[in-house]
């Protein structure tokens, strides 16, 4: 139930592509998915669940992420809950067709 990891990239880089063209990095997704890039220095599951689901008991998905890379995160609706590492308390909200920096709890950056 993971997405795709693409390949390891720097942070300008992607910083340049999802500006310039955030489809290129989200191809081959759902039409509703998001790009997360995991700038810590650990592995980060991403669970995702859909913005409505208030039991958040069966994410819609989970996305593996290595430090360095990124990954994408698909769910239903505007907007869509992640819980990095399946901890509710560092829930944070992400729109489709948007690219991320994760920098670690209460530390993300739209791009």
């Amino acid at each position: 139930m993971g997405a795709e990891v693409k390949a390891k990239v720097d942070l300008n880089k992607f910083y340049d592509q999802a500006s310039k063209d955030i489809g290129g990095l989200i191809q081959g997704a759902a039409v509703n998915g998001a790009v997360i890039y995991n700038n810590t220095d650990k592995n980060v599951t991403f669970d995702v669940y859909n913005y409505i689901d208030s039991v958040n008991w069966i994410p819609a998905q989970k996305t593996l992420v290595a430090p360095g890379f990124y990954g994408t995160v698909v769910a239903s609706g505007k907007f869509f809950k992640v819980h990095p590492n399946n901890n509710k308390n560092e829930e944070f909200l992400v729109a489709p067709h948007k690219a991320y920096v994760y920098d670690g709890p209460g530390k993300l950056q739209t791009v």
